[in-house]
């Protein structure tokens, strides 16, 4: 007996799938396009601040003015951070500002003098002489800072600056002589032990330590014909510094 051949049933057009319907698909499509466009235009927006942004701000603190006759000058805001000059090696007591402490006088000198020095001539002599101390001391272990002096005169006034070194950091500065030698003025300073800080307990008070000071006095009589100042001490170099300056 013989099986029939079977063929795959016809398909009318009636019974297949009716496509999807184009306004859908536009609306798809449109709805698609609408979002690439907002994204690009966010991106387009974001861009555009930022180049804003940047067009925006300065190139640098510095304003120039130019004033008659001269070339420009310039002129820095206060912003820039400043640089301290303090060596990274050593430490230093200093704080924000520097201030001076009195560390002996007002001294006078005397009519008379004891030897080897002669007594004054012609009235001169030497009066409200005091010893002013930075209270900034920087330890310098190794005696890298030069003990130095200098003398300035100004009229009836003089000035004398000094650097030098001392044991603890509360050690002073003190007068050890104050005198007019015949013609010569001569004013000695010595560094002076404070006992408030040679404890055990206080290993970092020893130093050595680099102090500098000032002594300030007036000429009584008239000038002297020299002014010897000198600072004198264990730590100091040769055990004292002089300098003399003709008057």
């Amino acid at each position: 007996m013989r099986t029939p051949t079977r063929f795959p049933p016809e398909t009318s057009p009636s019974s297949r799938l009716p496509p999807r319907s184009g306004p859908s698909r536009r609306r798809v499509l449109s709805a698609v396009a609408a979002v690439g466009v907002s994204g690009l235009a966010g991106c387009m927006n974001i861009l555009g601040s930022s180049e804003n942004r940047r067009n925006d701000q300065p190139s640098a603190e510095v304003s120039t003015t130019t004033a008659p006759d001269e070339g420009p000058i310039s002129t820095t805001t206060a912003d820039s951070p400043s640089v301290s000059s303090t060596d990274s090696g050593e430490q230093s007591t200093a704080g924000a500002s520097t201030s001076a402490i009195q560390t002996d006088g007002p001294v006078d000198s005397s009519s008379t003098n004891d030897a080897p020095y002669d007594d004054p001539i012609d009235g001169l002599a030497l009066t409200g002489v005091t010893v002013r101390m930075d209270e900034e001391r920087r330890r310098d272990s190794m005696l890298r800072l030069d003990d130095q002096l200098s003398v300035d005169i100004e009229g009836t006034r003089f000035e004398i600056r000094g650097r030098g070194h001392t044991e603890w950091e509360c050690d002073t500065i003190r007068l050890r002589t104050v005198i007019v030698d015949g013609r010569h003025a001569r004013v000695y300073a010595e560094t002076h032990e404070v006992d408030s800080c040679r404890t055990p307990d206080n290993p970092a008070g020893l130093g050595p330590w680099a102090i500098s000071f000032s002594i300030m006095g007036r000429f009584e009589g008239g000038r002297p014909d020299a002014l010897t100042a000198s600072i004198q001490g264990p730590f100091i170099h040769d055990w004292g510094v002089f300098v003399t300056e003709p008057l």
